[in-house]
């Protein structure tokens, strides 16, 4: 069971409100997802009286609509464009499951009858040392996708569901609503029209093979997942020397296989071991390994494996970044340096990480500061391909109107994703203090007498502005005011060598 609490209805954001009522609120509804095939399923609002809510206006369909699990790719451009969704009427929200109520109980050492209020859980959602609190996503649901989200801050998507056409009564309050409804883009911009038969969509077999695989991942990491809550990046940290030593000689021999992306950020892939084949499920928020579980006997036993650190050794190498092994020198060797098969990445599955060359994250232990931010000049300058796009929606019924939409490819997104998460969050304060609007053209800018502290805050500006006006990020790649600030960082990076 699912529980999805719509942004309007957050009173937990500023509110003290139990933990219980915020579904109940106006809009809150509740999915069950099939544990065979992933489908999610409406079911009936519920209440604190158990009544039934009756109609919903909010949205169009009622209990008994069926969502099936569909690829990331055919997801439209209303979920992928900041201002597309601001714009959309779609409902945005917070999707929570059981599992993530428990979760919750233990971290406040309750249990779940005596829940912590909403404001309290998202306060514990948001903090970066719960990590490991899983089960909960941002997401977005129109009349015909259900969307989860990593980061609504990004729009990076981990999940979506298509609405099966004909598998609910239309709600009868809807075309009263639509009457009302003056908005010209709203039957092409938006997603709130009925999804005819044949717009539904296709899903290859082997995707859904891959999102099946998830489905079973994703239970196998709840019901018996090892919490880690650390970087992946600092694998020595959490693994034994044994485990290092023979998950290294695992890797060496090429012994992980079928690594893929599933669903719900979680990465799949066989270990052979002696003649055997152990399955490893890795559940990751943003560079941080939130859950792992294996089927072998010592991660049965609670306890990093073997197979999890190979695993964790070919997702290094794959999406090339380096993880740094401790002694004996056997370790630190060719194990984290190879990058042979670098070239022979399926792109169109690991272009995000492969692209961004060494950003996940790249540094070595006395490298620059902004290394973070510098390793992204020669992604932005030499794209494998087109770095955003614009899509166009017709506005009005006599289409003579488009409105375009800017849509980031991830090696974007992933800028965007680190920038709001280790940019200068003051950077207005910043600005201000070099005597600079928080809107300041940075053209008019030398940009070549720049400090770094003015670089970061005016990098951390455009990230900021992209989501008050859409496209202004592509502008800023367009023109190359972007690169010269990189440039100029990594310039003064190599002058001055300070530390991360």
């Amino acid at each position: 069971m699912f529980g999805f609490i719509p942004s309007s209805s957050l009173a937990h954001y500023n509110y003290d409100c139990e933990f219980d009522t915020g579904v109940t609120l106006p809009g809150g509804r509740v999915f069950e997802q099939c544990m065979q095939c992933g489908a999610m399923t409406l079911c009936e609002y519920p209440t604190l009286d158990g009544s039934l809510r009756g109609d919903d206006p909010l949205i169009t369909y009622g209990p008994g609509t069926v969502y099936e699990q569909c690829d990331i790719a055919s997801v439209p451009v209303t979920y992928r464009s900041f201002r597309a969704l601001m714009s959309s009427g779609v409902t945005g929200g917070v999707m929570y499951s059981q599992a993530f109520r428990t979760n919750l109980a233990e971290l406040f050492h309750t249990d779940e009858r005596h829940m912590p209020s909403w404001k309290v859980a998202k306060d514990a959602m948001m903090d970066v040392a719960n990590n490991a609190l899983d089960e909960w996503w941002y997401a977005s649901i129109g009349r015909n996708f259900i969307v989860l989200y990593e980061d609504s801050k990004v729009l990076q998507i981990v999940s979506a569901w298509h609405r099966i056409p004909g598998t609910a009564i239309k709600n009868s309050d809807i075309v009263r609503i639509n009457e009302l409804n003056a908005d010209p883009r709203r039957h092409d911009a938006h997603d709130t029209i009925e999804m005819a038969a044949e717009r539904e969509l296709e899903i290859p077999d082997e995707r859904r093979a891959t999102l099946r695989i998830g489905n079973q991942s994703r239970l196998r990491l709840i019901e018996s997942g090892i919490i880690i809550g650390r970087g992946m990046r600092e694998l020595a940290s959490w693994s034994s020397p044994e485990a290092l030593a023979a998950g290294a000689r695992l890797f060496d021999e090429d012994a992980v296989v079928d690594l893929v992306d599933t669903s719900f950020g979680i990465r799949h892939a066989v270990v052979r071991d002696g003649g055997h084949e152990e399955r490893v499920d890795l559940l990751m928020r943003h560079d941080v390994v939130a859950k792992v579980v294996c089927t072998c006997d010592v991660a049965r036993s609670r306890h990093v494996c073997a197979h999890i650190v190979a695993m964790v050794l070919e997702i290094a190498r794959r999406y090339r970044f380096r993880i740094t092994l401790p002694s004996p020198t056997e370790l630190k060797g060719s194990a984290m340096t190879r990058t042979a098969d670098a070239a022979d990445i399926d792109r169109a599955r690991f272009g995000h990480y492969a692209d961004v060359i060494d950003v996940i994250r790249e540094d070595e232990p006395d490298g620059p500061r902004y290394d973070w931010l510098t390793s992204y000049i020669e992604p932005f300058e030499t794209p494998s391909e087109p770095l955003y796009h614009v899509e166009f929606l017709t506005e009005g019924p006599l289409a003579m109107h488009n409105v375009g939409y800017c849509v980031y490819n991830e090696v974007v997104l992933s800028f965007i994703d680190i920038v709001i998460n280790q940019g200068d969050h003051d950077y207005v304060r910043t600005l201000r203090r070099y005597g600079l609007d928080k809107d300041v053209s940075i053209p008019i800018l030398n940009v070549s007498t720049l400090d770094a502290e003015l670089i970061d805050a005016l990098v951390t500006m455009i990230v900021y502005r992209e989501r008050r006006n859409e496209g202004y990020l592509a502008e800023c790649l367009e023109s190359g005011v972007l690169i010269r600030l990189l440039r100029r960082l990594r310039d003064i990076d190599g002058a001055c060598g300070r530390l991360v």
